[in-house]
């Protein structure tokens, strides 16, 4: 999705990364194993997950000034049907959009 949005909407300069929630660092070599976005790692001190209710699979969508907007859960929405892609691309596009 990045690849498009970066194609679709340069101008927006809309960026997609991962957060790993605080204690689940073993599993990060196998999230990182052919991908290309980048993943932060949370920590116990920032405790990002907590300060945001994130749950697992959630996609937080930043407006421009990078205040959460809306959430996209990936468990309840499967990005390979069209629709869910297309609904995920769409907000991204909506929050970045002046």
């Amino acid at each position: 999705m990045q690849v498009e949005l970066d194609a679709e909407v340069p101008d927006l300069k809309i960026r997609l990364l991962g957060v790993n929630g605080a204690g689940h660092e073993s599993g990060v070599a196998t999230m990182i194993s052919g991908r290309t976005i980048p993943l932060l790692q949370d920590t116990a001190e920032a405790d990002v997950w907590s300060a945001w209710a994130v749950t697992y699979r959630d996609v937080i969508i930043l407006d421009r000034e990078n205040a959460p907007v809306g959430v996209y859960n990936l468990t309840e929405h499967d990005l390979s049907s069209m629709g869910d892609y297309v609904a995920l691309k769409g907000m991204l596009i909506a929050a970045a959009t002046p």
